[in-house]
């Protein structure tokens, strides 16, 4: 770990930048599963993001690599005087996007984590995100992921457009927001389908919410009516004995 440390210990809170941790991310070497990989923008699409991944089962998000399962949570400055700050540390942003201990960190850690991503790739947007789902300034998705993607190496890349249960959406995949991530994609060659709301995700969102109207109707285009699946298996179990004594 001396790599990482020489990176902040002893500087200033605010004085690290992200290219500080290079060298300790490229020796850690992040590595993706192919297919796996998984970008979301905007904290409040975060929690929807690491219940969909089950933790690293079904997607990986930065924080499931090696390096982000062991930084995450975990908050850290230097003193200035070659030692390390104990009393406190700035909070999220504090020092200027992608600055200070922290905050640089994830930047380069975000770099590498693109750079690795292979094959079939997603990113989770929340749609009532107020500037819109998608956003170039201060945006680590756009400032060190999305520009570090290997056109090469990524088959699809697949964005939702989510809305929570409780909320109407304010933009969807003809969105201008959107339409300008449309936009950085096809100038990289990358192909890519939007999806607003799919129903894999929708699932996810309903867990606390299962009673809400827009959790109850699941069909062919956005969700199963709970009742009706029932009543169905009951006509269907019924004809089966009945066809069963017809021919004993």
């Amino acid at each position: 770990m001396e790599l990482f440390s020489v990176a902040w210990l002893g500087k200033e809170p605010c004085d690290v930048e992200p290219n500080d941790y290079k060298d300790f991310v490229e020796s850690a070497s992040i590595t993706i599963p192919k297919d796996m990989s998984n970008f979301w923008d905007g904290w409040d699409i975060y929690d929807t993001v690491r219940s969909y991944s089950r933790e690293g089962q079904r997607t990986w998000t930065l924080d499931y690599t090696l390096i982000g399962y062991l930084i995450n949570g975990f908050y850290f400055c230097g003193d200035g005087k070659g030692g390390v700050n104990t009393e406190s540390c700035p909070d999220d942003g504090e020092c200027g996007f992608a600055v200070g201990a922290v905050d640089a960190f994830w930047a380069e850690a975000s770099k590498h984590f693109s750079i690795s991503a292979e094959g079939l790739s997603r990113v989770f947007f929340n749609s009532s995100r107020p500037g819109g789902p998608f956003q170039t300034e201060e945006s680590f998705f756009s400032e060190f992921e999305l520009c570090n993607l290997t056109p090469e190496k990524i088959s699809l890349m697949d964005i939702y457009v989510l809305t929570d249960v409780r909320q109407s959406p304010q933009h969807d995949c003809d969105s201008v927001s959107i339409n300008n991530l449309k936009s950085i994609l096809d100038s990289k060659s990358i192909p890519y389908n939007c999806w607003d709301n799919p129903r894999d995700v929708f699932h996810q969102l309903c867990i606390d919410y299962d009673d809400h109207e827009d959790c109850t109707f699941l069909n062919d285009d956005g969700a199963v009516h709970k009742q009706s699946f029932f009543l169905i298996t009951c006509i269907a179990f019924i004809v089966l004995q009945f066809t069963t004594k017809d021919t004993s």
